[in-house]
């Protein structure tokens, strides 16, 4: 089962308690509504908050919660029971500027993506020229540079080959899943934390 989703800023919502800040549109499913929490202080993550997924903008059906754990940053995603769906890293830059996230599963599996794979970056290489000539002509003609790095990225497993079950195309700003093994929830706190982190 393959699922397509893209995460959006959200709109301010005026009827809703909720600091809601983007929401996840499901392809033939409910939208995912995402909004902030409130972390202490000295809360250490990086995104200086916690958020929580809710399945409607009222927040009365909460989906999971995603909090800072630890002092580096790390972030534990929980189902409303309290079980664990994973943990997520915080984003880190690697060299070249690739910048990588990590997530852990509840087996202890962890899926790494970093952003521009190897595929991605072979055919910016290839069409880097006409990108070049396109901007060169925007540029004359009054309408500013259009250039962008590859942003592609695909969750694996190390080592891992085959289809990623998670992806992200930086073309068309949607997120695929394919596994079965990585709980939607888990890969939508992922999205969120890769959109924010962009």
């Amino acid at each position: 089962m393959t699922t397509v989703f893209g995460v959006h800023a959200q709109t301010p919502q005026g009827n809703t308690g909720l600091n809601l800040q983007s929401v996840i549109k499901v392809r033939g499913g409910t939208s995912v509504h995402v909004a902030r929490g409130s972390a202490g202080e000295d809360a250490p993550d990086r995104l200086g908050t916690d958020f929580a997924l809710y399945e409607d903008p009222a927040g009365h059906k909460p989906l999971c919660a995603v909090a800072p754990t630890g002092p580096e940053g790390v972030l534990t995603v929980t189902a409303p029971d309290g079980a664990v769906l994973g943990v997520l890293r915080p984003p880190t830059r690697q060299g070249g500027g690739r910048t990588r996230y990590e997530m852990e599963l509840p087996d202890g599996t962890r899926l790494v993506g970093r952003r521009g794979t190897v595929g991605a970056w072979l055919l910016y290489v290839v069409v880097s020229p006409l990108a070049l000539l396109y901007n060169a002509a925007s540029l004359v003609g009054g309408y500013g540079i259009d250039w962008h790095l590859p942003t592609r990225t695909a969750w694996r497993s190390s080592g891992g080959f085959g289809p990623a079950p998670l992806k992200f195309y930086g073309i068309t700003d949607k997120y695929k899943l394919r596994a079965a093994g990585l709980d939607p929830r888990l890969a939508y706190a992922q999205a969120v934390v890769h959109f924010w982190s962009a």
